[in-house]
């Protein structure tokens, strides 16, 4: 519901009643927003701190902003913690987005207060436009129903009292209550998609469907609804994949699209992997989707009637070799631990994963085999097969891990020299 002006005030004094709290912390850019919504709670006498973020991106334009918002806080004796950074400097240094990374640093701001007070509310100045775009940019961006829900009047410890608010009304209000503010001039600029859809695309589109904010806000209602639904059933299946980490085929073949992106989004898997998951499903065995995060390596591998889910360290560490000379065999032998004729061995002994076309002589069997079928025959599965070891000198392979040992060079009752090779995990 759009509210008009008088039932806008109202609903905001009874808004706080609803979701009390020690402090209020109040995110004051100094632009008219939450300039409007500072004065508001004051003359409320809410409890509040003022949280302000000076990016210096806009010279004297931010210094100016500052001061406006100290000065505010000095005359009312309100407390204020300001948080002052180089966000082109950080950029430079290591690359991004500036609006993403803008909203990176504000949040870690906020929520590094908030953490200082326990029962602490952190309130901001989003507006009934600020809506409007939201959805229109989650549109944009092939966003789920979470996306296209947009934001919520409360949500944990985010309040946001104005979202019902149209930003002519905000204006109307600040002005009646001759409050100043200051307007960011790179908000006129359409660098942005946030500023050309504010600017150009949804003044156009309000012009053409005078109905445009209501007909959004049934949609997002009625999103936010099925958002709840879907939730509850992305969340046992997201339990299960964490407790299992695989997911059934049909599973994911039984979802609708909505419902696979939300579960893509609950698992941090970037959701442009929704057709190649689809892909997926319909694949061969041992097919597979890989993306690599900056401290890792995923892989997602298609097993006979499940996805497996794989995380791995992008620096692959490979165990141990414990190398010991001995004097006699054992009576029973076992595959962890390999007894070679050292005179048979050339070269160092080392340790690796295994490579197309490698080949081994396996006890027990005439002539060679490939170790790609030797992992085949195991039934490895193939999550698991491309970090298969296997243990060698410099001429050739001495043991597959785990799986058979090399005939050439192993130890017999009449090698003179012997040594025992382990693996130390």
């Amino acid at each position: 519901m759009v509210y008009t002006m008088n039932k806008s005030v109202e609903h905001f004094k009874t808004f706080f009643s609803s979701y009390p709290a020690d402090l209020y912390f109040v995110a004051v850019s100094g632009g008219v927003d939450s300039m409007l919504l500072l004065e508001l709670m004051f003359q409320e006498k809410l409890p509040i701190h003022v949280l302000h973020v000076n990016y210096n991106l806009r010279g004297v334009e931010s210094e100016k902003d500052e001061h406006l918002v100290r000065n505010y806080c000095e005359s009312n004796k309100i407390p204020l913690t300001i948080e002052s950074m180089y966000l082109k400097g950080k950029l430079v240094a290591n690359g991004g987005n500036l609006q993403n990374e803008a909203r990176k640093v504000r949040y870690h701001f906020f929520q590094k207060e908030l953490n200082k007070v326990s029962n602490s509310k952190l309130v901001l100045a989003h507006h009934l436009n600020d809506q409007l775009e939201t959805f229109f940019l989650q549109l944009l961006r092939k966003s789920g129903i979470a996306g296209l829900s947009g934001m919520k009047p409360v949500n944990n410890k985010f309040l946001r009292p104005l979202l019902n608010f149209k930003k002519e009304e905000i204006y109307s209000l600040a002005i009646d209550r001759k409050i100043s503010w200051r307007e960011d001039k790179s908000n006129a600029e359409n660098d942005y998609n946030r500023n050309r859809l504010r600017n150009e695309i949804i003044p156009y589109l309000r012009y053409e469907i005078p109905s445009l904010e209501n007909s959004i806000l049934l949609l997002q209602e009625i999103f936010q609804g099925n958002l709840l639904e879907t939730n509850q059933k992305i969340n046992e299946i997201h339990l299960e994949i964490e407790k299992l980490n695989y997911l059934k085929v049909v599973t994911w073949n039984k979802l609708q699209s909505i419902e696979k992106i939300e579960l893509l989004k609950k698992l941090a898997i970037p959701t442009y992997l929704f057709d190649a998951f689809n892909k997926l499903a319909q694949a061969q065995k041992g097919a597979k989707i890989q993306w690599n995060t900056d401290l890792m390596q995923k892989l997602v591998i298609r097993e006979n009637d499940y996805f497996q889910f794989i995380t791995n360290n992008k620096e692959f560490k490979l165990p141990k070799i414990e190398i010991e000379k001995t004097t006699y065999l054992p009576s029973t032998f076992s595959k962890s631990i390999i007894f070679l004729d050292e005179s048979k061995i050339i070269g160092e002994i080392s340790i690796r994963k295994w490579q197309i076309a490698d080949r081994i002589f396996p006890i027990g069997i005439k002539g060679s085999k490939l170790i790609s079928d030797v992992i085949t025959d195991a039934k490895i599965p193939n999550h698991l097969r491309e970090n298969q070891l296997v243990i060698i000198d410099e001429e050739k392979i001495l043991a597959c891990l785990n799986l058979c040992i090399d005939r050439r060079a192993i130890a017999t009752a009449c090698s003179k020299e012997i040594i025992s090779v382990k693996i130390s995990v």
